[in-house]
Formats: C-alpha cells, sequence, structure tokens
C-alpha cells in the first residue's frame, strides 16, 4: 500500500511508488533500484511541477488580498519551490510581467485566451487572462509549445455554448538538459459549472493525444473547479494517474481557500501524469509562509517525480 502522511520533512528520502503502466494507468508497487541478482532497475531524474492560480487582480473585491500585496509573496514561492515546469491559471500580462522580472532564471509561454496572441509585457493592469507555462531554462529546453482551446474549435479563439468563459490548454514539450529526457506538459483552467467541464475534459483528453501521440511522458497541471470523485473525472482518470493519489508521500489538504473564508474540503487543484516511465514521489499543498497570510484564493500544488533517463 502507499503510505500517506501529511507532513514532509525537508530531505525525505523517498521510497518508490507505483509507476504508471503503459496505458497510463497505476501498476503494482515494485522495486526501483539495487541489485537483487536481477536484471539492471531504471534510474530516475526527478522532475518537479508546480501548478498554481495566481488569482486575477481585483483590488475591489480583494481588499488585503489584493495582487500588490500579494505578488512579493509569489515570486518567494517560485524562488524557494524551485520547480522545473509551473502552470499558472487566471495569469494576467502585468502579472506575468512581474514574476518574469523577478525570476529571471524562468522563461514563460502563452498565449491569452480571448485574443490568441501573446499577453504584452506591462506595468499596467491588463484584464485577459492567460494559462502560462514558466519553466527553469537551467534545468529544462522548449522544443515545441502551443495552445488549444476546450471548444468544438480548438485551433480557435473559441468557448463551447454552455462555458461561463473562454478556457485554454497551454502546452509545451520540453528536454531535460541534464538526461536528454522529454515529456510534455499541459496546463488548463476548467469551468466553474458542470456541464460544460465535462464536455471540456472529453475535449482536453482527444487534444492531449492528439498532440502526445507518442505517449511519452506527460503532465497535465490545473484548477479544475472540482474534485477528482466528480463522475466528469471518469475519462480523464481512465487516461491519466492523480499524483495526490499515486504519490509515496502525499497531502489530502484542500487547495481552494477563498482567503481563509472557504468552508469543507475543496481540493480543486490537481496534478496528473502519464508514462510508463515516471514515478510519483511527492504531493504537497504549498501552504507555507510565503510573505503573505494568502498567496492566492488558491493554495499552489506541488508534485515531484522521478523520470526513467
Amino acid at each position: 500500500m502507499v503510505l500517506k502522511i501529511l507532513i514532509f520533512p525537508l530531505l525525505a528520502l523517498f521510497l518508490s511508488s507505483g509507476c504508471s503502466s503503459d496505458d497510463g494507468r497505476p501498476a503494482d508497487d515494485g522495486p526501483q533500484g539495487g541489485s537483487g541478482g536481477g536484471s539492471p532497475q531504471p534510474e530516475y531524474a526527478d522532475v518537479s511541477v508546480v501548478s498554481f492560480n495566481i488569482r486575477v487582480d481585483n483590488s475591489a473585491q480583494d481588499g488585503a488580498n489584493r495582487w500588490s500585496e500579494r505578488r512579493a509573496a509569489a515570486v518567494n514561492m517560485l524562488q524557494r519551490e524551485k520547480p522545473i515546469v509551473m502552470g499558472l491559471q487566471e495569469a494576467q500580462a502585468h502579472q506575468i510581467t512581474w514574476l518574469a522580472r523577478s525570476c529571471t532564471d524562468y522563461a514563460w509561454y502563452g498565449l491569452g485566451r480571448d485574443t490568441g496572441t501573446p499577453p504584452p509585457e506591462t506595468d499596467a493592469y491588463a484584464r485577459e487572462e492567460t494559462m502560462a507555462i514558466f519553466w527553469r531554462e537551467a534545468e529544462a529546453e522548449l522544443l515545441d509549445k502551443g495552445t488549444f482551446w476546450l471548444s468544438e474549435t480548438p485551433g480557435e479563439v473559441s468557448k463551447l455554448p454552455s462555458a461561463d468563459y473562454r478556457r485554454t490548454c497551454t502546452w509545451g514539450l520540453f528536454r531535460l538538459r541534464a538526461t536528454g529526457t522529454r515529456f510534455y506538459f499541459f496546463n488548463t483552467h476548467l469551468a466553474t459549472e458542470t456541464i460544460p467541464r465535462g464536455e471540456q475534459i472529453g475535449i482536453l483528453i482527444a487534444n492531449m493525444k492528439r498532440i502526445n501521440d507518442k505517449r511519452l511522458p506527460a503532465f497535465l497541471t490545473g484548477d479544475f473547479n472540482a474534485e477528482t470523485d466528480e463522475a466528469a473525472f471518469a475519462p480523464l482518470l481512465a487516461y491519466l494517474s492523480d499524483a495526490r493519489a499515486a504519490a509515496t508521500l502525499s497531502d489530502n489538504r484542500t487547495t481552494w481557500n477563498d482567503y481563509g473564508q472557504a468552508a469543507g474540503s475543496r481540493k480543486y487543484d490537481h496534478v496528473f501524469f502519464l508514462s510508463g516511465r515516471c514515478v510519483a514521489r511527492q504531493f504537497r499543498v504549498l501552504t507555507d509562509d510565503y510573505g503573505a497570510p494568502y498567496i492566492s484564493d488558491h493554495y499552489p500544488v506541488k508534485a515531484l517525480f522521478g523520470l526513467q533517463k
């Protein structure tokens, strides 16, 4: 059985977790190292990813939790956690600009969901949201990239008739500089309503399979506005594994906090993964003190994986 714990030592020796099988589902646990007289065991390279709904800049509604009071904490989180790749949701151009200027060891990519164009570098308030991807350039090289819309016409700026807003998925194909291992990273933000959310999941899966037709290791991050026990997640969980459920060290805390006002369990932020060459080692909800009472109305989540070299 995979051991679930809620406290993570900073320097933990991680036990190997179940590795995905060829269809992307968790396989039975097995030894990942040592000779034991059998065939050589594979070696793994660490890959850390973060999903972070940064929360739009809404000063009138957020008061003391407005972006100007949280932005330094957002930088502190990124500099302290040092993920190789991070997916942002609700990111506006001036927020992306702030992070990019403050964390120069990261590059980023994304297209605005309403215009389909790259967000400008700006200090001024910008309304449009982008599902941006940030990556640490010293550790990962971007090989390919793209954006598709969660609609009946994914290649065009569009939305489902049933959806509240235009919703996108940003993706990148990366190569680890240390090992040459390639992987895909997808980042999205789904609707708040159940019916379009189910439709969007179907579109998401179809396009992930189309883009990653060689079934390379892949990660999916995002604010899904629902927990994984919702019926709409069944097709997604048939294709990908949930890092929260699969990781050897895991964390069952809520992620949507509404600046301390949310009641009950609201685990809306997720990391999923695909590959028979991937081990989920750790999943953690980032509730640390980064310099503000709340870094956002969502806590970021971080997952650590081993990718077979």
